[in-house]
């Protein structure tokens, strides 16, 4: 059966690689399903895609951050492409596979529902990290030529040591506050390693307060996910969740920046159709 899809490219991203990559696949296309039509966005995005059956979207967690608040109402598929700094969501979507099996997975054509969430009425895919995650954000600008888990190793690291704990509503004292919808965030930290994007809820951690000289030991085994078990961090679900703090914040939401000092939060089941590899 014919498609017309949207094919949408972060213009921030369109380096020679992703050009390569988003010409390889519009070829391919071409020869594999030559009744299929791809419009290509490479500047400015349309304002609406009632007109398409499916939309492609090439970039990052950011990029993906940064549609599904654009088009926030959006019932056709969506298939991702990875182009961006960590690609956690896709990776979630995706796993670790090549570019021609993703293609093959998108082609086939196989749709499923997953959830979103929303942070003070910000949308989010993958997850919002309150606090240290933010400023680690703000300091990988700088860095963002260093892909996946090294730039933000290079970013977390100087505010590992100079993070202070704060306090959140009720007096609970603490130095990572987290709530997720998928499993990983900074290029392969797998902060969530049980989480589904499937299950109709969020994943909260609270991480107690650890020493200075303690925080760099427990960085690669939270990179790992091998954290879960340990008695300094609670993890809980919920479907809705507010979370006051005693200071004025920076969080990252999907690899944006949001700050406040209250952040709601609320599960969006079943919010956005994927085009994904059939188990």
């Amino acid at each position: 059966m014919s498609q017309k899809i949207a094919f949408l490219i972060n213009p921030l991203k369109k380096t020679v690689a992703i050009a390569d990559y988003f010409s390889w696949v519009i070829e391919t296309v071409k020869v594999e399903k030559s009744d299929w039509e791809i419009q290509l966005f490479t500047k400015e995005w349309p304002s609406e895609l009632s007109d398409f059956d499916q939309v492609w979207v090439m970039g990052g967690d950011g990029t993906f951050n940064y549609f599904v608040n654009k088009y926030r109402s959006l019932a056709i598929p969506i298939a991702l492409f990875k182009g961006g700094t960590g690609n956690d969501f896709y990776w979630k979507l995706y796993g670790d596979r090549s570019r021609r099996a993703h293609l093959d997975a998108v082609l086939a054509g196989h749709v499923e529902a997953f959830d979103a969430g929303d942070c003070n009425g910000q949308l989010f895919l993958n997850g919002v990290g309150i606090g240290i995650e933010g400023e680690v954000l703000k300091s990988m600008d700088s860095i963002r030529y260093f892909e996946g888990g090294l730039g933000y190793y290079l970013a977390a690291i100087p505010n590992l040591l100079k993070f202070k704990t704060y306090q959140i509503l009720g007096g609970r004292e603490v130095f990572l506050c987290m709530v997720f919808n998928s499993s990983r965030a900074g290029g392969g930290f797998h902060f969530f390693p049980k989480a589904s994007v499937q299950d109709g809820l969020l994943d909260v951690l609270y991480c107690q307060p650890i020493p200075v000289w303690k925080r760099l030991y427990y960085m690669p085994i939270i990179q790992s996910g091998k954290h879960v078990n340990l008695p300094i961090v609670e993890f809980s679900q919920t479907k809705k969740i507010s979370i006051k703090t005693s200071r004025i914040l920076s969080a990252q939401v999907d690899g944006e920046v949001q700050t406040s000092d209250q952040f709601d939060f609320q599960v969006l089941p079943a919010k956005f159709k994927f085009i994904v590899p059939q188990l």
